[in-house]
């Protein structure tokens, strides 16, 4: 019998779990199923594991439901390196010509970037997210749509919303496949990642 974490609001999925000994996860997105190994991650928890890259059909499931939230954005942005074949897809059913690209390095090439400090889940240390400064035309002024696979801390899509601000942008909208360990509510998302915690109901 599953554990729900108690301010977990009513009508929403869970986000952390009881666990029981599985080994696997069953995910379902709109319907459509995938299974995820769990991953001990400390002592009392678990995590699924979920890797987007190279599982197209997936990807094209998810982005024709993101396109139809997002069709009134001028342009996606996201960051390297797992939204960058579901932020194609969704530009590509939307018609449009380019979307950009938050890289995680200050590359030798780019002419006057803009650069914001953040630290995502999967770091211990500050990292920079980084555009080219030319690509500062194509934000200004425009309504922007961000986009993730995985939001947990947020941490990640909070820095893209300061460089679209910083770039001119009016971020709009603001999307992404799941949600990890909480709910955001400024997020729309298709579906939740939860955590898996031993013996809770001991504590």
């Amino acid at each position: 019998m599953h554990f729900v974490k108690p301010s977990v609001c009513c009508g929403l999925e869970p986000t952390v779990l009881e666990y029981d000994g599985r080994p696997f996860y069953d995910l379902v997105v709109r319907n459509f199923r995938r299974q995820l190994p769990l991953v001990q991650v400390s002592p009392d928890t678990w995590i699924a594991y979920f890797d987007s890259l190279g599982d197209r059909e997936f990807i094209a499931h998810c982005a024709k439901i993101l396109a139809d939230y997002l069709k009134d954005c001028e342009i996606l942005v996201t960051s390297e390196s797992k939204g960058i074949p579901l932020v194609h897809e969704i530009a590509s059913l939307l018609g449009h010509p380019r979307y950009i690209v938050c890289r995680k390095e200050r590359k030798a090439f780019m002419k006057d970037p803009i650069t914001v400090n953040f630290r995502p889940i999967t770091s211990s240390r500050d990292l920079e997210l980084v555009i080219d400064g030319r690509y500062i035309p194509h934000i200004k002024g425009k309504k922007v749509g961000i986009v993730d696979d995985i939001v947990s801390t947020k941490n990640t899509m909070e820095a893209m919303e300061k460089i679209v601000t910083l770039a001119g942008g009016i971020v709009a909208k603001k999307a992404t496949v799941l949600v990890e360990g909480e709910h955001h509510k400024d997020v729309f998302y298709l579906g939740v990642l939860p955590i898996f915690k031993k013996n809770m109901g001991s504590v």
